[in-house]
Formats: structure tokens, sequence, C-alpha cells
């Protein structure tokens, strides 16, 4: 089963993914800029499409958001994402840059 809800942090709005399947869920947090995802995701496939995606390792959306950050791909870091900087501040850092530079 596939579950997607909106969500709204300050002024953005996210797509909170959420996949059921038989043996673990897989969870992640998108925008058109920028992808929040757990340790169920593989980094290095998202590396090779170049898109700014973080890792958190705690379940759940409040774990996403709240959770240290432990991996990223070289398209984050080049935006100022780091390890150990929230999911949730992550995401607002990459909205707030591609806001503000186009």
């Amino acid at each position: 089963m596939i579950e997607l809800k909106t969500l709204e942090i300050e002024t953005f709005r996210f797509i909170d993914i959420t996949l059921f399947l038989p043996r673990w869920t897989c969870r992640m947090i998108v925008s058109t800029k920028a992808a929040l995802v757990d340790e169920s995701w593989d980094l290095s496939v998202l590396e090779t499409k170049q898109i700014a995606a973080f890792q958190v390792m705690k379940p759940g959306k409040e774990g996403l958001l709240n959770g240290k950050i432990t991996a990223m791909t070289s398209t984050a870091a080049r935006l100022g994402i780091y390890i150990g900087m929230s999911g949730k501040e992550a995401l607002l850092k990459v909205m707030h840059e591609k806001t503000e530079t186009g």
C-alpha cells in the first residue's frame, strides 16, 4: 500500500510518501527540490540522478524531520547540507536556497 500526505512546513509544501511493503516500510518526504529519506533508500541511485537527497536513520515522519542526517548526496552537500543537521532544517535550507537563487 502507498500513503501520500501533504505536509506544510513554514510556507513550503512537501509530499510525505510511505510505502508499506510486506516486510518493511519505506518513507520519504519530498519536494520539487529535495528528498529526505529513511534508511530504506539507496543514496547512490539518487546520486546518479543529481538529486539533493539526505538520509536520516529514524523511523516515521517525526523521526525523519527531527532526526539527524547521517548521509547525503553530493548535490545536497553543495547546497550546504551537512551530517548532524536535522531533516527539517535541511529541507528548509534547500527550499530557501533555491527560492533565493532562482
